[in-house]
């Protein structure tokens, strides 16, 4: 805290008790007035002024706390510099220039006060814009790379492939139509089970059940084989 500020609130300090002082005397005269009792008189002043103290303190307080002022401290100043200013006047002459004398000191206290309670905001400087010294290099003399000449490329015939010629596998099934191979393989193995007639003839095995002779043909087969 540097010595100007503390001037300025020695300085406010000292106008608020004078102001106060001279509130306290002019509301003490009209709480006698009305009848009240020495003590009463004398103390009345101090919870007017007085709550217009806490009031202001109290908003104040939630106002650093990042709070909404609360209701009953605005209803505690309002309160309090309505009732001092009232008794103020109250006390003076029935003029103008004596009414207006007399709302002085409650005005100087509440002004005062508040300026004891309040701070100003902080002003934040903006930063001086810097400039930046900018160096112009000098331009440097480049000498051009050689170009390269065009290397001829023998264009190259591309090899003429003759085509291969696909063999075709020989077919494994036998000749003829199904039922002439399931009975040539009949002929040729006749206890053959149908699998296996199915691979010889090169045919399924619902095809051998279809074209093969059943057991009384075959035997019938068999028997002429016999005789003959």
């Amino acid at each position: 805290m540097n010595v100007t500020s503390v001037a300025s609130r020695l300085s406010t300090g000292l106008v608020a008790l004078v102001a106060g002082y001279a509130s306290f005397s002019h509301i003490y005269a009209v709480a006698r007035s009305a009848g009240e009792h020495v003590s009463v008189a004398s103390v009345l002043p101090l919870s007017i002024d007085g709550l217009i103290l806490v009031g202001t303190l109290a908003m104040l307080d939630d106002k650093h706390g990042n709070r909404k002022p609360r209701l009953s401290a605005r209803l505690s100043v309002t309160f309090g510099i309505i009732a001092t200013l009232a008794a103020n006047i109250a006390s003076a002459q029935p003029t103008w220039t004596a009414r207006a004398v007399a709302a002085v000191p409650p005005v100087a206290f509440l002004l005062a006060v508040e300026v004891l309670s309040r701070r100003g905001k902080v002003i934040h400087p903006e930063p001086a814009e810097q400039v930046e010294s900018v160096t112009i290099a000098e331009p440097v003399a480049v000498e051009p790379e050689p170009v390269a000449e065009p290397v001829a490329v023998e264009q190259v015939e591309p090899a003429k492939v003759e085509p291969v010629e696909r063999t075709r596998k020989p077919s494994t099934k036998p000749a003829g139509t199904s039922a002439d191979r399931v009975m040539s393989a009949h002929l040729a193995e006749p206890e053959a089970t149908h699998p296996r007639i199915a691979q010889l003839a090169g045919v399924s095995v619902a095809t051998v059940k279809r074209y093969r002779p059943s057991r009384s043909a075959r035997r019938t087969v068999d028997l002429a084989g016999v005789a003959a």
